[in-house]
């Protein structure tokens, strides 16, 4: 992949390869870029026709699909090619309130209530009491909202949310939902969101995991014995 990157220096001038490295290595860090607010360059460039076969080419190399947003929605984005990769590196409520925050934007885009560019506005406490209620279906236990917070900035820092300011009148802040949300969340996400809440709430008691963990070994006991 080397020498693409030399022909493209050749080809372009120094200062398009160095644009052009820059931008890998921004998507290599934050998994998406949304244009705007100082990223026009790095949008620019992963976009340009003549870089495109460069930039997917360096990705396949590392295990990694890229992904164009509409001309309209102008996002771009990688994703695993193999679907078990990097698959750990969510903790459960993280991987719950991607999943809420994802059903959120799903529901206002099915009421056609979305804002330029696929973006639907919600806020803060729209959002946890979502979580709240979707924990609640499988146990009382749910985070703080200085956790929830922290989950969507991580997830702001990947460009998959925008957070406002908060407004100390009302406590709450404006959330800006982007549409690439939906490639990182899949498919049936309202049956996903019970099924990992079911998992948190395993984790988070072990009482309940000694008992789940107590009738799976005594039904391993009656099928040695029958």
């Amino acid at each position: 992949m080397l020498s693409e990157f030399v022909e493209v220096e050749a080809n372009f001038g120094e200062e398009k390869g160095a644009d052009l490295r820059r931008a890998c290595r921004y998507l290599i860090r934050n998994q998406f870029v949304f244009n705007g607010r100082g990223l026009a360059n790095i949008y620019d460039t992963l976009t340009d026709a003549r870089f495109r076969r460069v930039v997917g080419e360096f990705f396949d190399c590392i295990g990694y699909s890229v992904h164009y947003g509409s001309s309209e929605d102008q996002w771009v984005g990688i994703m695993p090619t193999d679907d078990d990769a990097g698959g750990g590196r969510l903790r459960l409520d993280e991987t719950i309130g991607l999943l809420v925050v994802a059903a959120q934007w799903q529901s206002d885009v099915d009421r056609s209530e979305i804002q330029d560019r696929a973006v639907v506005r919600t806020t803060f406490n729209v959002l946890y009491e979502r979580y709240k209620d979707s924990i609640q279906k499988v146990s009382s236990a749910a985070i703080q909202k200085a956790r929830f917070l922290e989950i969507l900035r991580e997830m702001a820092s990947r460009h998959l949310v925008f957070i406002g300011e908060e407004d100390r009148d009302l406590q709450d802040r404006e959330i800006d939902i982007r549409p690439m949300i939906k490639l990182v969340s899949g498919d049936d996400v309202l049956r996903r969101i019970e099924s990992y809440a079911r998992q948190e709430l395993v984790m988070a008691s072990p009482t309940l995991r000694a008992e789940l963990m107590d009738g799976m070994q005594g039904g391993e006991s009656e099928e040695q014995t029958s």
